[in-house]
């Protein structure tokens, strides 16, 4: 009875039973992978969202996982020579050091995405015993951590060494934040709050040129911070356009590359309606009128 007990106070089983659950357990998900059968969508899978706000997590998920069929490959040789390397005792903790991102990363993905109950739970179990490897490894995990950071070891110059990274870091912290604050806070009447996935599309409803109102089409117009527009439909741009907003005048200047540009007018209708009277050539044309509905995208049914 006391050696058993003996035996079963050892943290050398129970750093075996997890780096082998663990190992054995990420050794078929790397396999699957390299493979290339675990990020599989099929048609019927999209057919049933026509919208991407209207795609699930799930799905959003394996379509940017499975797209590129080199990273998919990547993916699963990252978590299998982990895995293997995690089945012997002289490499348990590179297995251990290496697997830790790897399983980190797929509980995020689970988690922010809001994936099925059973992945998510699989995913915590697995890298709950990561951890667990890594704390029977701790006493080799911090010799290398002081050697890495050089305990010890007396350096010159020190004060003066984080009072210029103190500045520099302060410096381009700002030069590069305050664009990144500029960009944020575009935002004007037509855009909608794109930064937090509520831009605006508009939905033609009626247009016509002088007294002829012209037939019924599909068209969407999209406008987005930093000139960003986009139409999609029935007629819809198909090279690349910027676009400008006078809000005193309220005025649309529309680019095309090269340097093709066209002025128009808009006005609001409402709460959910806008205008937009085109100028056409040659001059003297009869301008054409559209009207639009407003819809906000990941609205709740807006």
């Amino acid at each position: 009875m006391k050696q058993a007990l003996h035996f079963l106070s050892k943290k050398h089983l129970y750093l075996g039973v997890a780096r082998y659950v663990l190992g054995l357990g990420m050794f078929p998900y790397g396999l699957t992978k390299i493979f290339r059968t675990q990020f599989v969508l099929t048609g019927f899978t999209w057919a049933q969202s026509q919208s991407i706000e209207n795609i699930p997590g799930t799905t959003l998920a394996w379509a940017f996982l499975g797209h590129s069929a080199w990273f998919q490959i990547l993916l699963g040789f990252l978590e299998l020579i982990p895995a293997l390397l995690l089945l012997f005792r002289r490499t348990t903790l590179l297995g251990a050091t290496l697997m830790l991102p790897v399983t980190l990363n797929v509980w995020l993905i689970n988690q922010a995405l809001d994936l099925w109950p059973g992945t998510k739970m699989i995913s915590g179990i697995l890298l709950v015993l990561n951890i667990l490897v890594l704390i029977f490894e701790w006493s080799k995990i911090r010799t290398i951590f002081q050697l890495m950071i050089g305990k010890g070891m007396r350096f010159k110059f020190t004060k003066p060494e984080v009072a210029i990274n103190l500045i520099l870091i302060a410096l381009v912290g700002f030069l590069a934040s305050k664009p990144l604050v500029e960009y944020r806070r575009e935002r004007n009447v037509l855009t909608g709050d794109w930064l937090n996935q509520r831009p605006i599309e508009w939905i033609l409803q009626k247009e016509h040129r002088g007294d002829s109102v012209l037939a019924d089409r599909k068209l969407k117009i999209y406008f987005g911070p930093y000139g960003m527009y986009n139409e999609s439909g029935d007629g819809g741009f198909q090279t690349k356009v910027t676009y400008s907003i006078d809000t005193l005048k309220r005025s649309l200047t529309f680019k095309f590359d090269p340097n093709e540009t066209f002025n128009c007018k808009y006005e609001l209708l409402g709460s959910d309606g806008l205008k937009i009277t085109r100028r056409l050539k040659p001059a003297g044309s009869p301008e054409l009128i559209q009207y639009f509905r407003k819809r906000v995208i990941n609205g709740n049914g807006e």
